[in-house]
Order: C-alpha cells, then sequence, then structure tokens
C-alpha cells in the first residue's frame, strides 16, 4: 500500500519530463510520517508492517493519508523555492517570486480538504497534531515548584 501511495504522489509532483520534483526517499518518508499523525486524528492504531497498513484501511481513510503526505511534500517544496532566486540575462528573465507562495498556497488547500476529511469521519477530532501532558518545572532561586 506504501508503494501505491507514494506512486499516486507522483503523479501531482512530476515536472514535464517525468521526473519527480522533489526526492524519491523524502516523499517516502513523508507518507510514513503522515500516517501516525492520520491515526491520531481519526483515533484508529493504523501502522506499517512492511508496506502494508495494519489494520486494513478503507478508501475514504487512504484518500486522507494520500492528502496529508501531500501536504509534507509541499512544505519541502515550498522550502525549496523559498532559496531560490529571480534574475535576468541580457533578453532572458527568469521570475521565481511566487514560486514559494504558490506552494503555500496548494499546502493551504489541501490543508482545509484534510481538516474536513477528518471531521467528516471523526467529528469528535480536535485541530491539534499532539496533545502533550507535559507541565514545566519553574524555578526559583533556591527551589523548584510546579
Amino acid at each position: 500500500m506504501l508503494n501505491e501511495l507514494v506512486a499516486d504522489i507522483l503523479t501531482d509532483f512530476t515536472d514535464e519530463d517525468g521526473n519527480p520534483i522533489a526526492p524519491m526517499d523524502y516523499i517516502e518518508r513523508c507518507t510514513m510520517r503522515a500516517l501516525p499523525i492520520l491515526a491520531t486524528d481519526l483515533e484508529i492504531a493504523y501502522r506499517l508492517d512492511g508496506d502494508e497498513v495494519l489494520p486494513h484501511m478503507p478508501g475514504a481513510h487512504r484518500e486522507l493519508w494520500l492528502v496529508r503526505s501531500k501536504i509534507l511534500v509541499c512544505r519541502y517544496l515550498r522550502a525549496q523555492a523559498a532559496q531560490r532566486v529571480s534574475f535576468s540575462s541580457g533578453d532572458k528573465k527568469i521570475d521565481r517570486s511566487k514560486e514559494a507562495a504558490n506552494w503555500a498556497a496548494l499546502e493551504k488547500d489541501l490543508e482545509a480538504d484534510y481538516l474536513s476529511g477528518v471531521k467528516r469521519i471523526n467529528p469528535m477530532a480536535d485541530e491539534k497534531l499532539i496533545a502533550l501532558d507535559v507541565y514545566p518545572m519553574l524555578y526559583k532561586r533556591g527551589s523548584a515548584t510546579d
């Protein structure tokens, strides 16, 4: 299932020659990183066992996994685009000033789709990624208090 998901992501993130615009290992890592996020949001203990997901994942959940993975790929592409500069040489000009903003807009749209899909499947889900039950220690001179 993991390889099929990576193939689905590649259909949207390739250049004119059919080459991936993000490294293949990074796209695969994005799919692996997105699964625990999806599992937390849907409150289902999904896990990878090799290439397969356990327990069996229905189609609607797989689509959300795909969207969450695409969000992570968009973040990578936005970071890469932010480093590129626009330049002109003679009669040729390359303007990359909007490239990072375009990736950010796509990421925002995908995030809205993801959140609406999660709310449809799990209405009790909140928009927090991780809720930690950690309280910091406050130190005062000469003592420690909670």
